[in-house]
């Protein structure tokens, strides 16, 4: 009897996993909204012919310099379709723990950031943001965050160009490549 209760447990959650894989291989980038840090939503489908960088942040982690890097970025790019979405996310250390609000004051405060900034959200597990759904439906759960400070360029048609090392800084010269090719 209980191998039946177990046996059947295992068929309803394989249709529930497989029912989402299958949502998320049919959610076209377009779709995929946010809600802002001030809660705002943000469609991606609003940034038409725009190459879109998204970083999945932490305000508490080794990699959060990389902030300095992002607007700069973001001085020097916005005026060629650069659009730069930061997601925090407690997902990896817990090095995300504040609210909305602390977030914005630090981001804003410490490093002046006038990128968008979305509310925190899952990155990684059964509950992640569809973002990340999209991610891992169409290329595989390799590309999904390993820690904060992921990057993802997206072109200018919905496709994802790069999946970026969380070591590899927006200051560099291989990342300021890329960003140079994308824009092109």
């Amino acid at each position: 009897m209980i191998n039946f209760f177990k046996f059947s447990f295992l068929i309803i959650m394989s249709y529930f996993s497989i029912s989402n894989i299958a949502s998320a291989k049919n959610l076209v980038l377009d779709d995929i909204s946010f809600e802002d840090i001030n809660g705002n939503d943000v469609r991606l489908s609003d940034l038409p012919g725009k190459i879109i960088l998204v970083v999945n942040t932490a305000s508490f982690c080794g990699f959060t310099k990389q902030y300095k890097g992002l607007q700069e970025l973001t001085d020097k790019f916005s005026s060629e379709d650069l659009s730069i979405i930061a997601i925090p996310s407690n997902d990896f250390g817990r090095q995300e723990p504040g609210n909305n609000k602390e977030i914005k004051d630090f981001c804003e405060g410490t490093y002046g950031i006038t990128f968008p900034i979305m509310s925190k959200q899952k990155v990684i597990g059964n509950n992640k943001h569809a973002f990340y759904k999209w991610i891992e439906s169409n290329h595989g759960s390799k590309k999904l965050p390993r820690w904060n400070f992921h990057k993802y360029i997206i072109n200018r048609d919905g496709e994802l160009l790069h999946s970026i090392s969380s070591r590899i800084a927006p200051s560099s010269s291989k990342f300021l490549d890329m960003i140079a090719t994308s824009l092109k």
